[in-house]
This record gives C-alpha cells, structure tokens and sequence, in this order.
C-alpha cells in the first residue's frame, strides 16, 4: 500500500476518534431540556404561604407599646373596632393599615408635639395577630386565636375537627380586608391568614 493510502486511512482513523469523543462529552453534559407545561413546576408551599413581613395593624390586633423614656407610659392595647388604641397620655390614636414602624414613628411624634417626651424612646411590639374563623361544618365553629405558618386542615383541626356532613373540596376562604362576599376555594394545604373567615360546606349528598 503507498504512503498516500495509509496516510487516508489513518486520517479516517483519527476523525473517527474524535468523533465518538464528542458524542460521549454531549452526553455527559446533556443540556437541559426546554421549559414545557410538563416540566415547568408548580409554586412551593413556601412560594403559596402568606408573608407576614410587612404585616399591618388591623381591629383584633395586640401591641406592646414600651416607652424607655417613661416606663409608665408603656402598657397593652388591643386595637379597637375602628382602627385605634388609646396610649397613655397619648391620646386616641389611629394606627389601623399601619407597621409597627410607623406606629412608633406616629407615637415619637405625638409625645414630642404634645410636649410629653423631649426625646420619646419608644417601641412597638405585635403581641397577638387578629384571630381567624372558621363556620360551617365543623364541630366548634367560631373564632381562634391565630398561629403562625397554619393552613386550612390544621384551622379545622383547632375548630374540632370536620362533621360527618363536611365536604371537603368546597372549601373557601375570605381573606382578610376583601369585599363581603368575595371568597376563594382553597384545599387543606392553602395557606390562613390573620382575619380570614375558611368556610365548610355540607356536602350534597
């Protein structure tokens, strides 16, 4: 064989090496496939949970108020109907849609404008949230204390539990500061809210 054949032969040789190597090197580095509806997944149970962090004062509600300044100014006050609690020397003060930043922010200002604190230091703690509820068929419907991080089947769990006439996949909520009337159908895993009212329905048959 002349040196021209091998030469073609040994080239051919060579391509086929490369060839297979790169086939093994795409596989081991298989790129994702494209995002479909199949593959696309669904929101976490931590993206579903209410986020509390910018939680706002509503009727229901305990804060601690603790002036530094004067500790017998400070006391505990339970938001009223209409949106207010009454601190001492104070006065009645609105403070319904607000964070506890800006209570203290509203606080300073009152004790420094009425002439009470020169240099008021002050803080505003949340003590307890609104409570929920929960109506229908259950065995003790009413209100209940709220607990952080609860969802539908644990809310009724604390209302004793579903009766026998119970349908569980009609569910609904009202959440918190929404229209009367305006509800949405939740499962036993959606997350409850401060304030909202989960609703049990009798099942049809």
């Amino acid at each position: 064989m002349s040196s021209t054949g091998i030469l073609t032969i040994f080239r051919k040789a060579i391509g086929s090496l490369l060839s297979i190597g790169l086939g093994l090197g795409l596989a081991g580095c298989d790129p994702q496939p494209p995002m479909t509806t199949q593959t696309v997944q669904q929101p976490s149970q931590m993206t579903q949970t209410i986020r509390m962090g910018e939680y706002r004062v509503a009727p229901g509600d305990k804060l601690r108020v603790v002036v530094l300044s004067d500790t017998e100014l400070s006391g505990e006050y339970e938001v009223d109907s209409v949106g207010a609690i009454s601190p001492r020397l104070a006065g009645r003060t609105q403070v319904v849609g607000m964070t506890t930043p800006e209570i203290e922010d509203t606080l300073r200002n009152r004790y420094k404008a009425d002439g009470v604190l020169l240099t008021p230091r002050l803080s505003v703690e949340l003590m307890t949230r609104r409570p929920f509820y929960v109506v229908g068929e259950v065995v003790r419907p009413g209100a209940f204390a709220f607990v952080s991080g609860i969802n539908v089947v644990q809310a009724v769990a604390i209302a004793g539990g579903y009766t026998r006439r119970a349908s569980k996949t009609r569910m609904t909520i009202q959440r918190f500061n929404t229209t009367m009337g305006s509800e949405e159908t939740v499962t036993e895993d959606s997350p409850v809210g401060p304030g909202d009212i989960i609703r049990v329905p009798e099942r049809w048959f």
